[in-house]
């Protein structure tokens, strides 16, 4: 008789339970978002473009430096100093601006020896000075680099070349037209795919990027001081990236 008792409690325990997950099931099913494409506030389509344009670059710019090692500050910053001006003078007779050059980094640091045993002892001074320099005849490039690097000697470091494109507009209109084509045919089979009308732009947000990198070979000069320093521009391609949303009616 006891036994029966419990199955009936849990009988109704069951039930109970069934209830309250079919009332939860029903409450959920009420909250549930009701999206409206007709909405002109919350509806829409919102899709990407993308549009491309090479354009081969018009300036490079490169970043020397000059470091010297030596027993005393002033003999360190002197001997630096006159390799800097040798090269600066090459720039100038190439026809680089002065405009076109900016001082990057400017040091004096000690230099030490490591007695085993011993405390660090000073052994010298190193003076490094790093230059950004923009080459706006692209033809030179080359010749820039080489007689730069003749003129400073040893003491000279070339810590790389970038080329852009210096009046950069144009292309990126071209992009930008190309990037709101793309985003506006996919808009519209979405739309037609729906049976629903496209309407007015709403928003658009646009993203830039810029690639192509710059070849930049030594071995042939390594070699042969009468070598040319091979210096390859190439492409640089701009790139627009838009989020465009359409409102639909």
């Amino acid at each position: 008789m006891s036994d029966l008792k419990s199955l009936s409690v849990m009988s109704a325990t069951v039930i109970a339970l069934t209830i309250m997950i079919l009332a939860m099931i029903v409450v959920l099913d009420d909250a549930a978002p009701q999206i409206n494409v007709g909405d002109k506030q919350s509806g829409g389509i919102t899709v990407t473009g993308r549009g491309s344009v090479s354009a081969t670059p018009d300036v490079a710019q490169i970043d020397i430096g000059i470091e010297v090692s030596a027993k005393t500050v002033a003999d360190s910053r002197q001997r630096a100093a006159r390799a800097m001006t040798a090269v600066m003078n090459v720039l100038d007779d190439e026809g680089v601006e002065e405009t076109d050059i900016q001082t990057r980094s400017f040091s004096i640091y000690p230099r030490y020896s490591y007695p085993e045993g011993k405390p660090a002892v000073i052994t010298g001074f190193v003076v490094n000075n790093q230059v950004t320099v923009k080459v706006r005849k692209i033809d030179n490039v080359s010749t820039v680099i080489d007689r730069a690097t003749q003129a400073g000697g040893d003491m000279v470091r070339m810590n790389g070349i970038s080329f852009i494109v210096d009046k950069q507009e144009q292309f990126l209109n071209e992009a930008r037209e190309e990037a709101i084509t793309d985003a506006r045919k996919k808009a519209q089979v979405l739309a037609d795919a729906a049976g629903i009308e496209l309407g007015n732009v709403r928003t658009i947000n646009e993203t830039t990027t810029f690639g192509g990198e710059a070849r930049f070979g030594i071995a042939e000069a390594a070699f042969d001081t009468r070598a040319k320093s091979p210096i390859s521009p190439g492409e640089q391609e701009l790139t627009v990236n838009v989020s465009v949303v359409y409102e639909v009616k």
